[in-house]
């Protein structure tokens, strides 16, 4: 192994990838790239992913060289290279195109580099996004369903499928950041119902004592707001806990699928809607931090504060009438 180069390998010798596995380049350190050895349908091959976020053209020293070098490929058996729909001889090493900085991805074209291996019998490149259909389902940096590794996947994802994952994949992660705020929502959500609990009470003997008839009914009507909002935060209380964004309801199956293969890009049987499920949970989780929010505010508002000032007044009544009971008191004795 020369410096920076990782030890050469026998590609015939080397088996079959299951997963996609991790390569770090030397030639760019901060640079992490996947690749899959002999997939079902470019079996004579090593194919090369890099992060949706990477625009391969902006990264210093990026060739194909350099990347033949980190997968420890012998050039004597690299035979070609493919990449945006063009296919390149490696001339045994010699080819002045290795050293070249690699271009950009192509907007909706096939975003993986194909690396072609001698064999006996010479492999067909593909070049084409419809030269990786599905065929059979397999394993790479994290996207999918439990389905799809029983059955024993092992071929690259189309570009429609990495698509799908990539769709996923900011579902996903959108979903996690709400579901953060949902958390919060959930705290004020049991501060407040213990605060509308606390404040619905019968009146004491002193505030029946000095309130109007006018602030009994008013008190009663703010009870019935109280347990009125208090059954609102409860509703949105058990949608948190038990509901369809919940563990108890939907959520694991995505966090699952999430960390088998929508993390790992492996695709899996029912990926499109699967997609679909991952916005539709999107989709809920916002609607449900919607609802807990205006459950919040309404209960606060409505609930709370309107209670609060009926309280207020009562009380504030009854210290006036204790304090002209204490002044006649002391009144009356001095007489």
């Amino acid at each position: 192994m020369t410096d920076g180069q990782s030890p050469l390998i026998d590609f015939t010798a080397r088996p079959a990838s299951t997963v996609w596995e991790q390569i770090v380049c030397p030639a760019a350190p901060n640079l992490i790239f996947w690749c899959w050895f002999k997939p079902v349908n470019f079996p004579h091959g090593v194919v090369v992913l890099f992060p949706q976020e990477i625009d391969r053209s902006q990264i210093p020293n990026l060739t194909m060289r350099a990347i033949l070098q980190a997968i420890g490929l012998n050039f004597q058996q690299v035979t070609s290279w493919a990449l945006n729909g063009m296919t390149f001889e490696a001339a045994q090493g010699s080819n002045p195109l290795l050293d070249q900085s690699l271009p950009p991805a192509i907007p909706g074209g096939d975003p993986q580099v194909y690396i072609a291996c001698h064999v006996p019998v010479a492999p067909m490149m593909p070049v084409a996004p419809q030269m990786m259909q599905p065929e059979a389902n397999m394993t790479m940096p994290a996207f999918g369903t439990t389905r799809a590794l029983s059955q024993g996947i092992n071929r690259v994802p189309s570009v429609i499928e990495l698509e799908w994952l990539e769709g996923m994949h900011a579902e996903w992660n959108s979903s996690v950041m709400i579901e953060a705020d949902l958390l919060r929502q959930r705290k004020k959500i049991v501060d407040v119902s213990a605060r509308l609990k606390s404040l619905n009470r019968d009146l004491n003997t002193d505030e029946r004592t000095y309130s109007s008839s006018q602030d009994k009914k008013d008190w009663q009507d703010a009870r019935r707001w109280l347990r009125d909002c208090g059954t609102k935060l409860a509703r949105c209380l058990k949608d948190y806990d038990i509901g369809f964004t919940s563990s108890a309801g939907q959520r694991t199956w995505f966090e699952e699928t999430y960390e088998q293969f929508v993390e790992k890009k492996l695709p899996f049987d029912g990926m499109e809607q699967a997609f679909r499920d991952y916005q539709i949970y999107h989709k809920s989780l916002q609607n449900l931090n919607s609802s807990m929010k205006s459950a919040v505010q309404y209960a606060m508002q409505n609930g709370e504060r309107k209670a609060q000032r009926v309280i207020n007044t009562i009380q504030s009544k009854v210290r006036e009438g204790n304090a002209k009971k204490s002044f006649m008191g002391v009144i009356s004795g001095t007489q």
